[in-house]
């Protein structure tokens, strides 16, 4: 069983290493058109201010479930860190807002697509509140300016996370119509351009199996003639 485990997260790791080469890719060719600038993380996130009931509100919408939290492991601790600061940062243009919440509320809202039970407490959700702290829209996050709720719901068009960031003042309001309106409130967002570039990937590795069949059917031919003038010479 531990050797199971090891192995898993190993995967999980090379999995997000190859999340970050792939992303330089997509930057390199200037195929990231989500991101306000050239970042190194994909997919972004979806961010949207909002006005609910005359309060403003902002959301961060994530595609996938949060990853595991592995706190022995720093460097895919790292990767993870790095994916959702700049899948954060890079998304929007957080100089043109005009709103700071003093005493705020972040929302951590965990949507999956069946009832298979997990852990909402998922320490990764920290690195969450970092970013949205980095984005000015909140001041320091002390325990009695911002106070964190986890909830979730369950999504059948798949795994995702919204996070909403509303003030201390209209909580208890806003928890009430994320309640009744989290389905239709969710933004989930788009998988485009990564499924082009592995379709994309896809055909070619195709059109090069054909190429290979192709070469080994003539080599084969050749041997088979160069057989035939060898038994009749």
């Amino acid at each position: 069983m531990d050797s199971e485990k090891t192995l898993l997260f190993k995967q999980l790791k090379n999995i997000e290493e190859m999340k970050v080469y792939l992303m330089s890719r997509i930057n390199g060719i200037g195929e990231n058109e989500e991101a306000i600038k050239r970042t190194s993380v994909f997919p972004m996130a979806k961010v949207k201010p909002m006005i609910v009931d005359g309060y403003p509100v902002f959301q961060f919408s994530y595609e996938g479930a949060l990853p595991l939290y592995k706190e022995a492991d720093r460097d895919y601790l790292g990767m993870i860190r790095h994916y959702y600061f700049r899948a954060t940062l890079d998304a929007y243009d957080f100089s043109n807002v005009d709103i700071q919440f003093d005493r705020s509320v972040i929302i951590i809202a965990q949507h999956y697509e069946n009832k298979i039970i997990r852990d909402l407490d998922n320490r990764n959700r920290k690195l969450i509140q970092d970013a949205i702290r980095h984005t000015g829209l909140i001041g320091d996050d002390s325990w009695w300016r911002v106070w964190n709720v986890d909830i979730g719901f369950l999504d059948p068009r798949g795994n995702h996370v919204q996070v909403y960031v509303v003030s201390q003042e209209h909580f208890a309001e806003f928890i009430t119509v994320l309640q009744r309106q989290h389905f239709h409130l969710a933004c989930i967002p788009e998988v485009t351009i990564k499924e082009k570039i592995l379709n994309k990937y896809k055909a070619e590795i195709e059109q090069r199996d054909v190429e290979n069949d192709r070469k080994y059917e003539d080599r084969n031919d050749q041997l088979s003639e160069d057989s035939s003038k060898e038994f009749w010479d």
